[in-house]
């Protein structure tokens, strides 16, 4: 790993670090200070995704003009229910092989398990998506534990020296917190926000259509399931959530959502 040596960058960490130990969400902080993010990224979107034992997590989006997640509101979806499969597998196999960032032109990477291509191709249409740049972050074990992504607009050119230097800061950050052994974050340091349960991927995939007005019958047919198995995770929706009912999970997951 890279020493952190800009005097700025090496205060900014250990701010963030002591927010996290005294239980303050990782996400308040970086929204806090997301204007330091930005004007040394010059991006105009970055997110950070942490690995919890077999699922990728994005902890959070941070966005100049909030059009990311007025797409995601736009089609019933949460930041922090987003299913990641493609994007872990992809870039795990590719951050494995030694690459030292993966460079796209296209959201597809991020959205693909959620939203369909010819919705992720009009929204990069309309907003003039350029590139999506995504650094892997190893914990001391040198295990992968998750990734740092920037996206810029309008043809924007990325500095690659300045963005590498970002994510060696987010690996000094949350890598102290990271138990290798079972393969989690521990501790007041990294929180999901407000207490959101960690959900497996098919419960993300049915949590989504659920809060999308889908009923048993519709989810169990697009997810090729029996219906009783539909309702067997939501069960256990149910129970992480700690709710009871349908429009108690959603006024749970809504105000877990950035506003």
């Amino acid at each position: 790993m890279q020493n952190i040596t800009d005097i700025d960058m090496l205060q900014q960490t250990i701010s963030i670090q002591s927010c996290l130990i005294a239980g303050h969400s990782i996400e308040a902080i970086f929204r806090n200070g997301s204007h330091y993010i930005f004007d040394e990224s010059d991006a105009d979107m970055g997110g950070l995704c942490l690995l919890q034992k077999d699922s990728m997590q994005l902890e959070f989006i941070l966005e100049k003009r909030d059009i990311f997640h007025k797409l995601l509101k736009r089609y019933h979806l949460q930041s922090h229910t987003l299913v990641l499969d493609s994007m872990k597998k992809q870039h795990t196999k590719a951050f494995l092989a030694g690459e030292e960032y993966v460079r796209s032109n296209s959201l597809e990477i991020l959205l693909t398990d959620s939203l369909s291509k010819n919705k992720i191709k009009f929204f990069e249409e309309s907003h003039v998506f350029t590139d999506m740049i995504t650094f892997p972050i190893y914990s001391f074990q040198n295990q992968l534990i998750g990734c740092i992504f920037f996206c810029f607009l309008e043809n924007k050119k990325p500095d690659i020296t300045k963005l590498s230097k970002i994510r060696t800061m987010m690996e000094t950050i949350v890598r102290p917190f990271h138990d290798d052994e079972k393969r989690t974050f521990q501790g007041k340091c990294i929180q999901i926000v407000n207490d959101v349960p960690l959900l497996t991927s098919k419960e993300k995939h049915i949590l989504k259509k659920l809060l999308a007005a889908k009923s048993y019958a519709e989810i169990a047919d697009e997810l090729n399931i029996s219906v009783n198995t539909v309702k067997t995770h939501i069960k256990h929706i149910y129970a992480k959530y700690e709710v009871n009912s349908k429009l108690e999970l959603a006024n749970k997951v809504n105000a877990g959502s950035p506003s």
